[in-house]
C-alpha cells in the first residue's frame, strides 16, 4: 500500500469514527485496527491526534464548501438550492446506520476539549456556512421565493443550528423520518 493510501485510508477511518462517536471517544487504536496498519504508520502521518483533525478538518472544510458554492452557482430558484443544501445533512445523517453526523457538528460538540486553532478552524467551518446560507436567503428573498420575517443573517444562523443541531437529536430520537419532517417545517416557515 503506497503512503498516499495509507493517508487517505486514516483520514476516511477517522472521520467515519468521529462523526460516530465524536473526537474524544476515537483514538490511534481504533484506527490501527479498522485500517489494519500499526499505530506508528498512522504517528508517521499524523504525529498527534491534533495533527490528524486539522488535516481531516480542512479536507471536509474544503470539500463541504466546494459542494454548497455549486449550489449557490446553479441557475435554480433559491428554495431548490436551500433544498439541496439540506440534502447533504440528511445524506450525511442516513448513511450506514443512521447514526452519523456533521463532523464538523461533532467536533463542536467537543469545542472545550480542542485546542486554540482546531477550535478557530470550527468557528471558521460555521460562519461561512451562515454566510453562504445568507447568500441563498437573500435572493431568496429578493425573487420572492422566501417571506420569512427578520434578518436574513439571522435566520441563516437559525437554519445552520437547526441542521447541524437537528442531526444529533434526531440519532437521538426519530430518526431519519423526524429530520425531514424538521426540513420540511423549516422550507414553510422561510417561505413565510
Amino acid at each position: 500500500m503506497n503512503s498516499t493510501d495509507t493517508r487517505t485510508q486514516i483520514l476516511d477511518t477517522a472521520q467515519e469514527l468521529i462523526q460516530r462517536v465524536g473526537v474524544n471517544a476515537m483514538s490511534y487504536q481504533d484506527i490501527s485496527e479498522a485500517v489494519g496498519i500499526r499505530k506508528a504508520s498512522i504517528h508517521y502521518h499524523f504525529p498527534t491526534k491534533d495533527d490528524l483533525l486539522a488535516a481531516l478538518l480542512d479536507r471536509y472544510n474544503a470539500h463541504f464548501l466546494r459542494l454548497v458554492d455549486g449550489i449557490i452557482a446553479q441557475p435554480a430558484p433559491a428554495e431548490t438550492k436551500l433544498r439541496h443544501y439540506c440534502s447533504f445533512y440528511e445524506a450525511t445523517l442516513s448513511s450506514g446506520n443512521g447514526d452519523k453526523a456533521c463532523l464538523y457538528g461533532m467536533v463542536g460538540a467537543e469545542l472545550a476539549t480542542l485546542k486554540h486553532p482546531l477550535a478557530e478552524r470550527v468557528a471558521k467551518f460555521y460562519s461561512d456556512n451562515a454566510e453562504r446560507l445568507a447568500q441563498i436567503l437573500q435572493e431568496g428573498k429578493e425573487t420572492g421565493d422566501f417571506g420569512f420575517a427578520g434578518d436574513v443573517q439571522i435566520m441563516a444562523t437559525l437554519i445552520f443550528s437547526l441542521l447541524e443541531g437537528g442531526q444529533l437529536i434526531a440519532r437521538a430520537y426519530g430518526g431519519i423520518t423526524q429530520y425531514r419532517a424538521v426540513v420540511e417545517q423549516l422550507m414553510r416557515l422561510v417561505k413565510g
